[in-house]
């Protein structure tokens, strides 16, 4: 059987991951992680990332490109049946950069769908929320060392 894929969005401004909390399905609800979504079969995974986080705070976003794959992800609660094991695959992505967001107030919203709550966590600072399952601490943990050591993706911040 295949693997359910499933897209996270890594945003970072001022040194702060964008971070969402669940609200549903019920299995991971209050949990914190990258917002993302399930890519349906012989979907494309930036169009279905972006169409989600459209959706889910009325906002565009831009996936520049992967940088993380295949990290396993256990008790997915996924639709299709036909899975039986899910993978996340981590995007590097954008804001419009005319956008006026604030970070303090977790701007951009979410409109409650998926997600509940929603912060810009400093990056050096990441338990500052919780609880977050453990293979989301380990990628976010991972996307703070990435976005450390790239002077571009800070540039780009």
């Amino acid at each position: 059987m295949a693997d359910a894929v499933v897209t996270g969005a890594a945003i970072i401004r001022r040194y702060r991951l964008f971070v969402a909390r669940r609200s549903r399905p019920q299995s991971v609800a209050g949990y914190w992680e990258l917002p993302g979504a399930e890519v349906p079969p012989g979907g494309d995974e930036r169009s279905a990332l972006q169409d989600q986080f459209t959706s889910e705070f009325s906002i565009s976003l831009h996936c520049v490109d992967r940088i993380l794959s295949d990290r396993a992800l256990t008790a997915w609660p996924t639709d299709d049946l036909d899975y039986d094991s899910a993978v996340l695959r981590v995007w590097r992505c954008q804001l419009p950069s005319e956008s006026t967001l604030d970070l303090d107030m977790g701007d951009p919203r979410p409109n409650m769908y998926v997600y509940d709550e929603t912060r810009w966590i400093p990056i050096n600072e990441l338990d500052q929320v919780s609880p977050w399952r453990d293979a989301d601490r380990i990628t976010a943990s991972e996307i703070a060392d990435h976005y450390m050591a790239d002077e571009l993706w800070q540039s780009a911040d």
